[in-house]
């Protein structure tokens, strides 16, 4: 799973966390409190919460035992041939990104077929096999980013409403839009780099950008990508929530908010003992790496696919010992929370259970399991939204409660 950024127009609820406390703002620069196993200080202008705990501990919520519902799976369902992102809507209902088909899928809050929303083509209203967000925005409003067609395209209430070029954003920069701000304005950040450079750190940009006018304003940068003699494991990610930039380093326990010009608002530090690469993790790689290359070489014979396998566990039984990173690509859900999936080392994408959730205010909530085989898409209004893969490899969405235990 990649990084999933959320518009700032999706109206939370009222927060159903009511048993966690929540962390006060401070206005006053270099006042500090202590709230539970927080120390909260405000230095100059920018609120600092540093957890003081073990961050190992579960969070008061968790996912129903069984789905609400589950499309692609059954008769006269929509046939999904491969999932790539998906949103929920605040009315319970669903939009679904089938790269296999180049088709926006609409489901209805039961999870019944409402209609295909955007069709593959080059036309109005239709899509390339390259979408990379969809973001809902308010109640009925859901907008599309292609990067085949390098475009972005707004619908209505089901009906195309929108649409503007960002090839000059494509063309001439390394960014691509990660959320939208409160002015409508897309919130972007560097996307892809060239290999080969000497610095400790590749700095990556975060930047507003104005499809209307074209016009791009680099607002600030963060560690992106280590240089080949820096050892850190990890890499810098962006997303967008609630109209801000929130920055992770992926092999550090931390959370840093920015406001939409650039400005430090919040940064969140917690507890997390070093991780290394052992012997156990290979154990638990090897499985799921020999399933993934099976279902991406549909075409290879069993021989081919064991061939591959031990090329590839051979790369990471070299690495024995080695820093790991501790978490894959952050998501926020339409509540404002971080979520930080758990890095598996040598599978890519989004990651595995447990999910390290960190509050809007900065607090670490806890540790969250999912269901066996659910891939995250979203989360928000009590809902989760996933991908579960049969025996056979079909592909279909499930959709769970989330509240508190």
């Amino acid at each position: 799973m990649t990084s999933r950024p959320e518009s700032p127009s999706r109206s939370p609820l009222h927060p159903f966390l009511t048993t966690v406390p929540t962390l006060a703002l401070f206005a006053c620069g270099g006042d500090t409190t202590q709230i539970a196993d927080a120390v909260v200080e405000d230095s100059a202008g920018v609120r600092i919460v540093q957890h003081t705990g073990p961050g190992d501990g579960q969070a008061p919520f968790a996912f129903a035992p069984e789905p609400i519902y589950r499309h692609g799976n059954g008769p006269g369902d929509y046939t999904f041939a491969r999932i790539w992102r998906g949103i929920l809507l605040g009315d319970g209902s669903a939009a679904i990104f089938d790269a296999g088909s180049s088709e926006v899928v609409r489901l209805n809050p039961d999870g019944t077929f409402h209609s295909v929303l955007a069709p593959e083509g080059e036309g109005p209203g239709e899509v390339s096999r390259l979408v990379t967000s969809m973001y809902a925005l308010g109640q009925d409003s859901i907008l599309i980013l292609d990067l085949g067609q390098t475009r972005s395209t707004l619908f209505v209430n089901d009906a195309l409403a929108h649409t503007a070029s960002i090839l000059d954003l494509r063309s001439a920069t390394s960014l691509w839009p990660m959320g939208v701000d409160d002015d409508g304005r897309f919130l972007v950040a560097t996307s892809s780099f060239l290999p080969g450079f000497e610095e400790e750190w590749l700095l990556g940009h975060m930047a507003r950008y104005d499809p209307e006018t074209g016009s791009v304003d680099t607002v600030g940068s963060y560690q992106y990508v280590p240089g080949e003699s820096n050892p850190a494991p990890g890499t810098g990610r962006v997303i967008v929530s609630g109209g801000q930039f929130v920055n992770v380093r992926t092999d550090i326990p931390e959370v840093v908010w920015h406001l939409a010009d650039g400005t430090v608002r919040q940064i969140a530090r917690w507890q997390l003992d070093p991780r290394y690469l052992t012997a156990e993790d290979l154990e638990t790689i090897e499985p799921i790496l020999r399933d993934r290359l099976r279902f991406v070489n549909p075409g290879a014979s069993d021989e081919e696919v064991e061939s591959m396998t031990r090329r590839n566990m051979a790369r990471h039984e070299a690495d024995l010992g080695n820093p790991i990173e501790h978490f894959k690509s952050p998501f926020a859900d339409a509540e404002g929370r971080v979520w930080l999936p758990t890095s598996m080392p040598g599978i890519p994408g989004e990651g595995v259970p447990p999910y390290t959730v960190i509050s809007p205010e900065g607090e670490w909530l806890g540790m969250v399991d999912g269901p066996a085989g659910l891939r995250i898409l979203d989360v928000g209004w009590g809902r989760v939204l996933g991908v579960m893969t049969d025996e056979m490899g079909v592909e279909s969405v499930a959709v769970y409660d989330f509240a508190h235990r």
